[in-house]
């Protein structure tokens, strides 16, 4: 009897769970259908460019593109630092340093983004623009870069995707680390009896072990770069464009809906088409929860787990 009860009173919460996300998908598709089906829009407005909701025109691939320009170039920048800090806490950190290292990166998880994002705008956008821009343009080396060509005011992709990836550090760091120190300590223990450096087994054992748990979390922090709103909003200056080149502006599904709903409510087609974005959004997020759980359930199969 007590089984039946435990049973069916975890099962509540997982139903919940699944239901609460059917019912908020049902919401946006209610929300977002007189634009997919008015004349202004229609399913195109996920592949054109232009928003301009005076002549309505509401092309939303503008947001989408820059959505996964910031949030690209922040998986690019947080993924291997994310993975070498948790190989070192895992491998080769003290135990009594370990421990204080991952209460600062909980720490930093803790951390509000509106404070990740004032900080950026203070100090890294005048660096971007000051700094990185004028000397990243007259090196020799990088100079015929096209990526990193023309004016700026420091308000960029750049901004945007530096510090969503220093937002994303801790999520990779204590996933990552949680997955290496699961790996059975008889993997060590075999590498370094075949004569292995305890290098070689941290990167070529422990490692290729965790990939499923390290790619769990590369995939989830992808979600959570994608829904970022108030630190992104701050420093990719929302303009109305497509981004060329890093230096460039830019603008993401999360900044449009947080800065036009409230004058759009009164607007129904403007008013839809912000609920056509947050729609694209939260499917975007839940594909990329199914990536991770595809993902992870074919590395514990390859590796012979399960």
């Amino acid at each position: 009897m007590q089984d039946a009860v435990g049973k069916f009173v975890l099962l509540v919460p997982a139903f919940a769970g699944s239901a609460l996300i059917i019912l908020i998908l049902t919401f946006l598709w209610y929300e977002a259908t007189p634009i997919f089906l008015a004349p202004q829009g229609g399913p195109s407005i996920v592949i054109q460019p232009i928003w301009d909701p005076n002549r309505d025109l509401y092309g939303i691939a503008l947001f989408i593109l820059g959505s996964f320009i910031c949030t690209f170039l922040a998986i690019a920048m947080a993924v291997p630092l994310g993975i070498g800090a948790a190989v070192f806490l895992s491998e080769f950190c003290p135990p009594r340093i370990r421990t204080s290292l991952r209460m600062i990166v909980e720490m930093m998880a803790a951390i509000p983004s509106i404070v990740y994002g004032l900080w950026a705008y203070i100090v890294m956008v005048p660096w971007i623009k000051n700094s990185f821009a004028p000397a990243v343009q007259s090196n020799p080396l990088t100079a015929w870069m096209p990526w990193f060509q023309g004016s700026t005011n420091g308000l960029s992709v750049l901004a945007g995707g530096t510090i969503l990836a220093i937002m994303l550090l801790p999520t990779v760091v204590a996933v990552s680390d949680d997955a290496l120190r699961s790996v059975p300590s008889s993997y060590r223990e075999a590498s370094l009896a075949l004569g292995a450096t305890k290098t070689e087994t941290a990167v070529k054992i422990v490692v290729s072990a965790a990939i499923p748990g390290i790619g769990a979390a590369i995939v989830l922090s992808l979600g959570r770069a994608v829904g970022e709103t108030m630190a992104v909003l701050m420093v990719t200056g929302n303009s109305l464009q497509i981004p060329f080149t890093l230096l460039d502006p830019a603008y993401v599904m999360t900044s449009i809906i947080t800065n036009q709903l409230g004058y759009a409510f009164v607007f129904p087609l403007w008013r839809s088409a912000l609920f056509a974005v947050a729609f694209v959004l939260l499917m975007m997020s839940v594909s990329f929860t199914v990536i991770a759980k595809w993902f992870v359930k074919w590395g514990m199969k390859t590796r012979g787990l399960v």
